[in-house]
C-alpha cells in the first residue's frame, strides 16, 4: 500500500549543521543527539497520506520531501530511526486500523483534517503532550482550533490556500466580485465550480450566508435551532444565485475539485476555483498562460472567506513514552523555521504554519495571492470537522437539487433549516453527541490582491 523509506544515518554534514543551528534557536542547543529523556537507539513509525487525485508528480514530490526531512532529522539526531511509509488517502485509515489492532500503530501521522477526524473518532490517535511553552516560539497559525483543555488534538503542519486559477489567454482580467463570474459566463467564457460543500462555501460568503451555514458544523449546546429571518434571507439569496449561475450554459458545476483542474489543464474550462497544491500541475500544462488570483468576494468589496486545506500532525495511540517523545521531537523539527521555509520553497502550493517564516510576497504575486487568501480564510475546529464530514454527502445532494432545479431554493432552504435544528438538538445536554471526538472505552484581509501569471 505504500513504499517504505528507512534511513539510519550517523555523523554530521553541512546540511545537518545548518539544521542543528536552526534547532538550537528553538531548543537552546543542539548536540547531534536525542533529547535526554529518550534512550538511544529509538525507532518510530511515521505514516503520511500523500493526498487524493491523479497528479502522481505532486504526490511523488511530497514523498521525496518527507523522506528528506526524515533524513535530515536523523543527521541531527543519529540515535533515531524513522520508518516512513506513504499511503493514498483512501488507504491510510485502514492501514492504521489494521496495525493498531496488533498494538503496532504508527507513532506519528501526517494527513488532511478529514482523516484526522476519522482516526480520532475511532480512538486511533491521541493528544499531543507538547506544552504551550514548547509550541509558542513557533507561532503556529490556527493552533487554537485544535486545542482541547490543556492538550492539542493535532498540530497544524502545512496550509494549502483556496484560490482562483484561470487561462490568461481567455481571461485577461480575473473577476474580483462574485457577480462577475456570471458576467464572464454570459460573455462565453467557460467557468467551473465544485459541488463539494467545503469547496463551494466561499461563494456563500459574498451574501454573508457562510456564517449561518457554518452552524451546521458546530457542536455547541446553545446553538439556535433555526436561522434568524435575516440569516434565512442571506442563505436564500445564495441558493438563488447558485441556481441562476447554472442557467448559464458555459458555467459548469462538477462533483470534485480534481475534475475542475483536469478540465482547466485540457482547456475545457477557462476559470475555476482551485486549491494551491494544483498550481505546479497546472503550470506544466498551461505555462505562462496560467493566472492565479484570490477568489472573488462580495459586491461591497469584502473578500471571500474560503476553507483552505490543512495538513495536520497527529500521534498514534500505541507508542511507548520514549517513542511518543521522539515523535513529538520530530514534529517540532518539521515545524521549526528552517524546515517550514524549506517545505514552502520545495513544495510550491503549501504555505507554512510557522509564522516566523517570511513569505516573500513582494517577489511573487502568486504567493501574495495565497497569503491574502489565508488572511480571510475560515478554518473549522476538529469538532466542526466531524460534523462537516458527516454532512458532506447530504449537503452535496441538496446543492445538486438546488443547482439543477430539482427543488426550488425555498424547499432547499427548509431542508437546511431542518439540518440546523437536528444539529442543535443532537448537542443539547442529555442528547448525546452527533460524533464524539472522545471515543467510548474499548483579522480583516485586503479586499483585493494581485493576480499573477506563472512562468515556467
Amino acid at each position: 500500500m505504500g513504499s517504505t523509506f528507512f534511513r539510519q544515518l550517523r555523523g554530521g554534514s553541512r546540511v545537518g549543521v545548518g539544521l542543528c543551528l536552526g534547532a538550537a534557536l528553538l531548543s537552546g542547543g543542539c548536540q547531534g543527539s536525542l533529547p535526554a529523556s529518550i534512550k538511544a537507539p529509538e525507532s518510530i513509525q511515521v505514516a503520511i497520506a500523500t493526498g487524493a487525485g491523479s497528479d502522481q508528480v505532486v504526490r511523488a514530490g511530497l514523498k521525496k520531501l518527507a523522506d528528506q526531512l526524515a533524513t535530515e532529522y536523523m543527521r541531527v539526531h543519529p540515535g533515531a530511526s524513522l520508518h516512513v511509509r506513504f499511503f493514498g488517502e483512501g488507504d491510510l485509515v485502514e492501514s492504521v486500523r489494521s496495525r493498531a489492532s496488533l498494538g503496532a500503530g504508527p507513532d506519528l501521522i501526517i494527513s488532511r483534517t478529514p482523516l484526522v477526524v476519522q482516526l480520532k473518532r475511532e480512538g486511533l490517535v491521541g493528544e499531543s503532550a507538547l506544552s504551550p511553552a514548547e509550541l509558542d516560539p513557533l507561532r503556529l497559525q490556527f493552533l487554537s482550533r485544535f486545542r482541547q483543555g490543556n492538550a492539542f488534538l493535532a498540530l497544524p503542519f502545512l496550509l494549502q490556500p483556496s484560490l482562483a486559477c484561470y487561462n490568461r489567454a481567455r481571461v485577461p482580467q480575473p473577476p474580483t466580485k462574485l457577480e462577475q463570474i456570471i458576467t464572464l459566463a454570459a460573455d462565453g467564457l467557460r467557468v467551473g465550480l465544485p459541488l463539494q460543500a467545503d469547496e463551494l462555501l466561499w461563494t456563500a460568503s459574498a451574501f454573508n450566508a457562510d456564517r449561518p451555514l457554518l452552524r451546521l458544523f458546530r457542536a455547541q449546546e446553545r446553538t439556535p435551532t433555526r436561522f434568524s429571518d435575516l440569516e434565512a434571507d442571506d442563505v436564500s439569496h445564495w441558493l438563488r444565485w447558485l441556481y441562476r449561475a447554472n442557467i448559464q450554459p458555459t458555467l459548469q458545476f462538477v462533483d470534485t475539485s480534481d475534475e475542475l483542474v483536469q478540465r482547466l489543464e485540457t482547456k475545457q474550462l477557462d476559470w475555476i476555483s482551485c486549491n494551491a497544491n494544483a498550481i505546479p500541475r497546472l503550470r506544466r500544462s498551461l505555462g505562462s498562460k496560467l493566472g492565479v488570483s484570490v477568489l472573488p468576494g462580495g459586491a461591497d468589496g469584502t473578500p471571500a472567506r474560503p476553507m483552505p486545506r490543512l495538513l495536520l500532525i497527529s500521534f498514534g495511540r500505541d507508542s511507548t513514552p520514549s517513542q511518543r517523545r521522539l515523535a513529538e521531537s520530530f514534529a517540532l523539527f518539521m515545524l521549526n523555521d528552517i524546515s517550514q521555509n524549506s517545505l514552502m520553497q520545495r513544495a510550491f502550493g503549501n504555505m507554512p504554519m510557522n509564522r516566523n517564516v517570511i513569505v516573500p510576497v513582494k517577489d511573487s504575486p502568486v504567493l501574495a495571492a495565497m497569503e491574502a487568501s489565508l488572511d480571510s480564510s475560515t478554518v473549522p475546529t476538529l469538532k466542526e470537522g466531524v460534523v462537516l464530514r458527516q454532512r458532506t454527502e447530504e449537503l452535496r445532494q441538496l446543492l445538486k437539487q438546488n443547482v439543477y432545479g430539482e427543488e426550488a431554493p425555498e424547499r432547499v432552504m427548509e431542508s437546511l433549516q431542518a439540518m440546523v435544528g437536528a444539529t442543535s438538538q443532537a448537542h443539547r445536554p442529555g442528547q448525546g453527541s452527533i460524533a464524539p471526538l472522545t471515543p467510548t472505552p474499548s483579522p480583516a484581509a485586503p479586499s483585493a490582491a494581485p493576480s499573477a501569471s506563472l512562468k515556467p
